[in-house]
């Protein structure tokens, strides 16, 4: 029996595994799909990209809530990331013991002393959400986090949507294009892509995509370079790793970034959201070279800057967020989101959020100023530190946050090492967003589409290419069909 979409469908065990013989083709066949962990360095070896069988309930009331905030986010974000002081009134305590974060306000203290020569900003952003049932007669959409540099799976989630239409028609599920949403994210980024592309002004220059030595989440950047193409024929995209830059790009007196005698309009990181990105100080100095050019950036420093954890904690304290944004309602849509974030710095403050930590863990999100999936610490594991750490600047790297209860329901989730069983599952809701701007003035501001990831319950990380979840498509509602809390994993 297949219990999700609030119903129940009686699906015999062949008729099932028709379902998933034919959904991994269908995935393999449009782009949901990663590099294989087995294949050969160099190789283009695929695999599926986990993925759900069916698409998942989300109230629809949840999902627009999500949407109509984006637009109020993209702006808040970019002028967080202009407002200096703000920045380093928030990470001054970090900074003295995150030498990852030390790193990036390194390079973002010198290019702001030389004066910054590029002065608009490209934003390809995904603000993250989980539907919070706490009071079961106020469902909402509550924020886990902003990602400000690299946004990942636009490319794979267009095609996804595709694929769950087609596994509900397999097993005779009625539905309208208003309960499955079209969505092409990635065509959205695209644009926002190709119009810095002509904000830049040479039609010879190049798309520069930073990316790893060992990408396997090739297609998901592919999709958004081909259609990147699809709006602009004339724009041609390079791939190159922080080395490859090192090596072999410079800048010109006019600040002009050059790689393999090419010239750049817009750098777009892929890669460097964690200390493993830069090993060595070559790393480092390929960004410092990025950031210092005249290419626009996405993200900038300070756009990754606002994308911290420690940022998050801040805006969420009174006053913080109407300090950037004006309209009442917007400030009442973007705190509608917020749950409870509590800082960890030495002193009063901070003591009453380790002893929030240490009493009630499973109440709470220990996150430390990392992305990327794997990072956070949860239950017991967070007593533990608060414990280990009490009397320590340690702590001034974390933020404690309130933990989201999230709806739990039916589906079968197809990743490798996951048995192929109808399983309780949780879900996270991504909308993407473009925004364009200098300190000054706003070029381009959209929302342009979402994402659905779903993990087995009692999974607390999140991450796909971390290998915790797997791609989704909302199937959206007008009730939430008596969902319930899921429950915390107890270790």
């Amino acid at each position: 029996m297949v219990d999700c979409l609030g119903s129940r469908f009686a699906v015999d065990k062949n008729k099932l595994h028709e379902v998933l013989d034919k959904a991994q083709d269908f995935a393999l066949s449009t782009g949901i799909s990663m590099k294989s962990l087995q294949g050969e360095e160099g190789s283009l070896l695929a695999e599926c990209a986990p993925f759900t069988l069916f698409p998942s309930v989300v109230p629809r009331t949840c999902f627009q809530e999500a949407v109509d905030c984006m637009l109020d986010f993209n702006t808040l974000i970019h002028k967080v990331a202009h407002d200096h002081n703000f920045l380093e009134k928030a990470l001054k305590n970090v900074l003295h013991v995150d030498d990852f974060t030390q790193g990036l306000w390194k390079i973002y203290t010198q290019v702001r002393e030389e004066g910054y020569v590029q002065p608009l900003s490209l934003g390809l952003f995904r603000n993250d959400f989980m539907l919070d049932v706490k009071d079961p007669d106020n469902v909402q959409a509550k924020q886990v986090e902003f990602n400000t540099i690299s946004a990942s799976f636009a490319g794979l989630t267009t095609s996804t949507v595709l694929m769950h239409r087609f596994t509900l028609d397999m097993i005779g599920k009625d539905y309208s294009a208003e309960e499955v949403p079209n969505n092409d994210p990635a065509l959205g980024l695209a644009h926002g892509m190709v119009k810095a592309w002509e904000l830049y002004g040479r039609k010879q220059a190049v798309l520069l995509f930073v990316v790893s030595a060992a990408e396997r989440n090739i297609f998901d950047q592919r999709a958004i370079e081909f259609k990147a193409y699809s709006i602009n024929r004339g724009v041609r995209v390079l791939r190159r790793t922080y080395l490859d830059i090192y090596n072999n790009a410079s800048l010109t007196e006019d600040k002009r970034l050059i790689i393999d005698g090419e010239e750049v309009a817009v750098v777009y990181l892929r890669t460097g959201y964690e200390p493993d990105a830069f090993p060595t100080h070559k790393e480092w100095d390929a960004r410092l070279m990025l950031e210092r050019s005249l290419a626009i950036k996405c993200p900038t420093i300070q756009y990754q800057l606002a994308g911290t954890k420690k940022i998050q904690q801040e805006l969420a304290l009174p006053g913080s967020v109407e300090q950037f944004i004006k309209d009442p309602a917007a400030v009442r849509r973007i705190r509608a989101t917020f749950v409870k974030q509590h800082s960890l710095d030495l002193g009063p403050e901070g003591d009453k959020g380790v002893e929030l930590g240490k009493t009630n863990p499973d109440m709470y999100v220990l996150k430390p100023q990392r992305e990327g999936g794997g990072n956070n610490l949860y239950g017991d594991d967070i007593r533990e530190f608060l414990e280990t750490h009490q009397n320590s600047e340690e702590r001034n790297a974390y933020i404690l946050m309130e933990r989201i209860f999230p709806k739990a329901q039916k589906n079968y989730l197809l990743k490798p090492g996951i048995p192929f069983v109808l399983s309780d599952v949780i879900n996270e809701l991504g909308i993407y967003g473009v925004y364009i701007g200098s300190a000054t003035e706003e070029k381009m501001n959209t929302q342009c589409g979402h994402m659905l990831r779903t993990k087995v319950l009692g999974t607390d990380e999140g991450g796909i290419c971390a290998g915790f979840a797997g791609l989704d498509t909302p199937f959206l509602v007008n009730t939430d069909h008596g969902a319930s809390p899921a429950k915390h994993r107890k270790k």
